[in-house]
C-alpha cells in the first residue's frame, strides 16, 4: 500500500507543471492570492503586505477570502489551527472550481513554521488543477518520494524525479502556454531573459509602471502585456509590441 501511494505522488509531482511564481506581480482574471497574516490580520510584510498594497486584501482579515486573495492564518497561530484552516480552504476551492488559487509557502517566513509540516498540510491540493503550489513545496514532495525509494527500491532512485524534470519544463510552468515557443527559443540560443516569469517596467521610482508574459532586454522586444497601459508605457520606453510567432518569424528570418 505504501508503495503504491509513493507510485502515485510521484507520478503527480513528476507531472506537476503549474508552479506559483516566486515573484507575483499582478493577477489575471479568477485568480486568487493565498497568503499568510498575522494574528490581527495587519497585512504589513511579505506576501500579506503584497496582498494588501495590490491585491485589496483588508486589514484585520485573518481567515478566508479578501479582495483578490484568500487569508490563512500563521503568524501567531498555532499549528493545529493552521491544518484546520488549509483544511477549510481546501473545502473552498473544491467549491470554487472557476478559480484558480496561487498558494504561496504560508507560515514559512516569519510565523517560522517548518516548510516540511506546511507543505504536508497541502498535499489534498497536488491534484487539483485550479491549485498552484510553490516550488517550496514540490521540492519537499520530491524529496519524500526519493527518500522512500532510495530506502526501497535502490535501483528506481536512478530514475528519481529529480533526475527526470527537465530544467526546460521547470522553467515553462512559470509562463502562459501562448509563449512557450519562444521560451524554448530563448533557452535553446543562450538568450537572456526573467526566467521567473512575467516582464515589468518601473519608472525613476521604482514603481511598476507596466508588466508582460514576457520580455527580452536584448531585442527591446516585449510579449503580451497585461493590460493597454502596460502596452502603451513598453512603447513610450522603446520597447516593440510583438506577438510569439512575430518574434520567432523574426528571429528566424534573420538567420
Amino acid at each position: 500500500m505504501k508503495e503504491s501511494y509513493y507510485k502515485l505522488l510521484n507520478d503527480i509531482v513528476l507531472g506537476y507543471n503549474r508552479c506559483t511564481p516566486t515573484k507575483v506581480f499582478s493577477l489575471r482574471n479568477n485568480q486568487i492570492f493565498v497568503f499568510g497574516t498575522n494574528r490581527f490580520g495587519s497585512q504589513k510584510y511579505g506576501a500579506a503586505g503584497l496582498a494588501a498594497k495590490s491585491f485589496g486584501a483588508k486589514v484585520g482579515v485573518t481567515e478566508g477570502p479578501t479582495g483578490m486573495c484568500y487569508a490563512l492564518p500563521t503568524l501567531g497561530f498555532s499549528e493545529k489551527e493552521l491544518v484546520e484552516a488549509v483544511n477549510r480552504f481546501e473545502q473552498y476551492v473544491r467549491a470554487n472550481l472557476n478559480y484558480t488559487f496561487l498558494v504561496t509557502p504560508v507560515g514559512c517566513g516569519h510565523a517560522g513554521f517548518d516548510v516540511n509540516i506546511v507543505a504536508n498540510m497541502f498535499k489534498g491540493l497536488l491534484g487539483l488543477r485550479n491549485v498552484m503550489l510553490p516550488e517550496d513545496f514540490l521540492r519537499v514532495y520530491r524529496k519524500e518520494c526519493n527518500d522512500f525509494f532510495s530506502a526501497n527500491s535502490p535501483v528506481e532512485v536512478e530514475t528519481s524525479i529529480d533526475n527526470k524534470i527537465d530544467e526546460t519544463e521547470k522553467i515553462l510552468q512559470f509562463f502562459d502556454e501562448s509563449v512557450h515557443d519562444v521560451v524554448k527559443y530563448l533557452l535553446v540560443n543562450s538568450i537572456p531573459f526573467n526566467k521567473d516569469g512575467g516582464f515589468s517596467l518601473q519608472d525613476e521610482k521604482g514603481i511598476i509602471i507596466a508588466e508582460a508574459e514576457l520580455g527580452i532586454e536584448v531585442d527591446k522586444v516585449v510579449i503580451a502585456p497585461f493590460d493597454s497601459q502596460s502596452a502603451k508605457a513598453f512603447e513610450a520606453a522603446g520597447y516593440d509590441i510583438m506577438s510569439a510567432i512575430d518574434y520567432l518569424n523574426k528571429k528566424n528570418s534573420t538567420k
